[in-house]
């Protein structure tokens, strides 16, 4: 059984590259939700560094088409969290993406939207990535095109995996590329969410928290399935989870094995 230590380990970046990659699991992932979304915007290349600056192991990101086709790391699909602008990134060009700022005031780091292809870029060969695909439409043939070609192009195939809450796009990611690797996204109701991941033939399940126990984890074995944890950020749970046999968490918190110094009032609290 995984033990909580191996939760507190710092990543070591100069083991053999195969201990990096999701299909080797020596010790749980400890997987930067959005990166150091504190010190830094969220889905940033910044933010992405300080998190494995800090001890992070993986790091899960969040991307989505742009209006003019490019896919670009951001959560949400308004710009109103973060830009106070009424208006969709489905109806907003990366040149106009690429000209926004983030409140200059929230965070120490700054740093801008970028694009997928710049982030993998930036990250190859070094960290296991989670790409966490948003859509909401069954219409999802073309993001999942633009994701498997620019996995292709990049040659990143070992080291990221494309996850989603969306079946639809994962079942058409692996029509495209049956090698690409996919995990379902789910909460509860978890029974049905496990139908229908019957049909999609993913890799791996991303359940929340609530969702994992013994028997959960068993069947996840049984079926080959690989598990990452989202999102753990509560010490009671982390307790919970530590005697089964995960292969990662998705954490706001505790991936900081080294802590950047930082004085509390100095930056704001991102939204859940």
């Amino acid at each position: 059984m995984y033990r909580l230590f191996y939760i507190a380990q710092v990543f070591d970046y100069r083991q053999d590259k195969r201990d990096i990659y999701m299909t080797s699991t020596i010790k749980p992932l400890v997987i930067a939700h959005r990166g150091e979304r504190v010190l830094a915007p969220e889905n940033t290349i910044k933010a992405c560094q300080l998190a494995l600056d800090q001890g992070a192991t993986g790091l899960e990101i969040d991307v989505r088409i742009c209006g003019s086709g490019e896919i670009v790391l951001i959560h949400d699909p308004l710009l109103q969290r973060h830009f106070n602008i009424r208006k969709t990134v489905a109806r907003t060009s990366l040149k106009e993406l690429k000209a926004l700022e983030f409140p200059k005031e929230e965070y120490r780091f700054h740093d801008r939207i970028c694009t997928l292809e710049e982030i993998l870029e930036e990250f190859k060969g070094r960290v296991p990535i989670n790409l966490d695909a948003k859509s909401l439409t069954f219409r999802t043939g073309p993001f999942a095109e633009k994701l498997a070609a620019i996995i292709q192009k990049m040659n990143v195939k070992d080291q990221v995996w494309i996850s989603s809450f969306n079946p639809v796009l994962l079942s058409n990611i692996k029509a495209i590329q049956s090698t690409i690797r996919t995990g379902y996204l789910f909460q509860n109701p978890a029974g049905i969410h496990r139908i229908i991941d019957f049909f999609l033939t993913t890799d791996a399940w991303h359940p929340h928290f609530k969702n994992v126990s013994e028997r959960f984890i068993e069947r996840a074995r049984k079926l080959g399935k690989e598990v990452y944890i989202w999102t753990v950020n509560d010490k009671a749970v982390l307790e919970k989870i530590q005697s089964f046999e995960y292969h990662g968490i998705i954490s706001d918190r505790f991936f900081r094995r080294s802590p950047i110094a930082m004085p509390e009032a100095a930056v704001g609290t991102p939204s859940k």
